[in-house]
């Protein structure tokens, strides 16, 4: 159904997201490309989930430059979990990219909803999981210095969880250049010259072999 093409909602019926949409009382917003829908800080009061464009979600660092954290994208939701902390605000800003729209909950309706229907709650656990293992190898990823020590340290973890030398991806390539912290043509030309290298050969999209000592050497470099 428009409007309603969310992970949150995987697994009901069309009858079961017929009555979400019309049960419930939504509150639905357009913005224009670059308008700043919410500030870090603000409080949050309901779930907020994109239905069409992109949000870019970004904070201030050091020197007050605005760094981007993650674009979200139509399908998910924001800062799902933090609407249910002791301290409900924003922990990041919100912008358009390009024009948005988005729909929003009231919390006690959120919670509402939640009960009645435990595959959505699943669901709302499983994004909120997922979210916090991307922040965290995020986190993980800010101690290395090149793209190429990047990609190698995320590439040993795969192989480490898959127990393969074949390892598929959890992320997009889109995901991936904003858990490095770059650009999309730069990671695919990083990748591109691994895959020259035969340090990594794509197999299909999304998986990789790769030559592990090869990655742990790279690693290893000054």
């Amino acid at each position: 159904m428009d409007g309603m093409q969310h992970g949150l909602w995987e697994g009901l019926s069309e009858d079961e997201l017929r009555s979400i949409q019309t049960t419930y009382p939504w509150t639905v917003r357009r913005y224009a490309d670059g308008t700043v829908l919410a500030l870090m800080g603000d409080p949050l009061e309901s779930l907020i989930m994109i239905d069409h464009g992109s949000l870019s979600a970004e904070f201030p660092d050091p020197q007050g430059r605005l760094m981007k954290v993650e674009t979200l994208q139509a399908g998910e939701m924001v800062a799902g979990p933090v609407l249910f902390s002791g301290e409900a605000t924003l922990p990041v800003q919100l912008v358009a990219e390009g024009d948005v729209v988005v729909r929003s909950l009231a919390r006690n309706q959120v919670l509402q909803l939640l009960v009645r229907y435990p595959c959505v709650l699943e669901n709302f656990l499983r994004e909120a999981g997922d979210k916090i293992n991307f922040l965290a190898e995020k986190l993980r990823m800010a101690k290395f210095h090149s793209l190429s020590q990047k990609i190698a340290a995320h590439f040993l973890r795969l192989h480490t969880e898959q127990r393969s030398s074949e390892i598929r991806l959890g992320y997009t390539i889109r995901q991936l250049a904003e858990l490095f912290g770059v650009e999309r043509p730069s990671l695919s030309r990083s990748l591109a010259q691994l895959e020259t290298e035969l340090i990594v050969c794509r197999l299909d999209r999304g998986c990789y072999r790769i030559d592990v000592a090869r990655l742990r050497s790279l690693l290893e470099s000054p």
